[in-house]
């Protein structure tokens, strides 16, 4: 069966793709007539991840975005714009500084390779407030960050304040991309009335409880503010931050229906991070036959709405085979 005879003699207005990239963030937003692509990060080591599922699936990147300078959102990028140049590369390098006594080599590294992309073929510009672009039906726009919040990632040197969060629209589908934004982002977007509501929601930072919101008073008005019916969460099963915040799964299951890319070590008894990194967790996690939960999450858009399937088949089938898992205690 074609798509096209599967989803209506016109078929679907575009795909939606949450690669499963392990411990980090790779959107892929498709115009299904085109088959022009806009990529929204690709972190270190999955750059040929996403290289073989674009040739397999026949698309070309038009747009790539970097929310941030974080490995696990921009480390791929840079491969995989050398290898398919696209017309537009959006970012910023406001927060061109080591962190954390981290190197920016990384960084560095990029920027002159997106520099060796061809000036007559490929558009390099800025990632902040108001930046947009359409790709066939496929509409996005930037809603952060803005030049306040640029600002003060310099100055105090936290880059996740200056990650972007994007909008995409098709057809009368939302769909939002938290990046790593933090508390003081999304406060300043509900402060100024911005519209976050949307049917399908990739929470910030793979889970974790927004940077500076410690009650989780934040975390309940961005959910509130964004109504989900979908809520995407990229985590590494083995990863050692303790992603995702249980707090964040149980507050996002009240709500709406929550989709890990990968199973973590909280779904098995070990709730806050020192548990999750112990090695007792470490081992479990390590000795499964495989990480994935959800896997990668397709979304298929219509113009009648939405339908949403995860890599596994049946998710809750696999949700099932876990211990405790987080999105069912609530």
């Amino acid at each position: 069966m074609t798509i096209a005879s599967q989803y209506g003699s016109v078929g679907p207005a575009a795909e939606i793709w949450f690669l499963d990239v392990g411990q980090g963030d790779c959107t892929l937003v498709i115009d299904s007539e085109s088959r022009n692509a806009v990529l929204i990060d690709c972190p270190a080591g999955r750059a040929d991840q996403v290289l073989e599922f674009a040739n397999r699936e026949s698309i070309s990147i038009h747009t790539a975005i970097v929310t941030h300078w974080d490995l696990d959102h921009y480390g791929g990028i840079a491969r995989v714009t050398a290898a398919m140049p696209p017309v537009r590369v959006v970012y910023n390098h406001d927060t061109l500084f080591p962190e954390g006594g981290r190197p920016n080599y990384g960084i560095r590294t990029t920027l002159l390779q997106f520099l060796n992309l061809d000036r007559s073929r490929t558009r390099l510009e800025g990632a902040e407030e108001g930046a947009e672009g359409v790709v066939g039906k496929v509409h996005w726009k930037m809603l952060a960050p803005d030049h306040r919040e640029l600002t003060e990632a310099y100055a105090r040197r936290q880059r996740n304040v200056a990650s972007a969060v994007v909008a995409i629209e098709v057809e009368t589908t939302r769909v939002l991309i938290g990046g790593d934004a933090v508390g003081s982002t999304w406060s300043r977007l509900i402060a100024d009335g911005t519209s976050l509501q949307a049917h399908i929601f990739r929470w910030p930072h793979h889970g974790a409880d927004l940077h500076g919101d410690a009650g989780g008073a934040v975390r309940d008005q961005v959910l509130q503010a964004v109504q989900p019916e979908r809520l995407i969460i990229s985590a590494g099963a083995t990863n050692r931050y303790g992603h995702p915040s249980a707090g964040t799964v149980r507050a996002a299951s009240s709500l709406s229906k929550v989709m890990c890319t990968q199973v973590t070590a909280g779904c098995f008894g070990f709730i806050d991070r020192p548990q999750r990194i112990s090695a007792q967790a470490q081992q479990e996690m390590r000795s499964l036959p495989s990480h994935f939960c959800a896997g990668s999450i397709r979304a298929v858009v219509t113009s009648s709405g939405f339908t949403l399937a995860a890599q596994c088949g049946d998710h809750q089938d696999r949700i099932d085979q876990w211990p405790v898992p987080l999105c069912k205690t609530v």
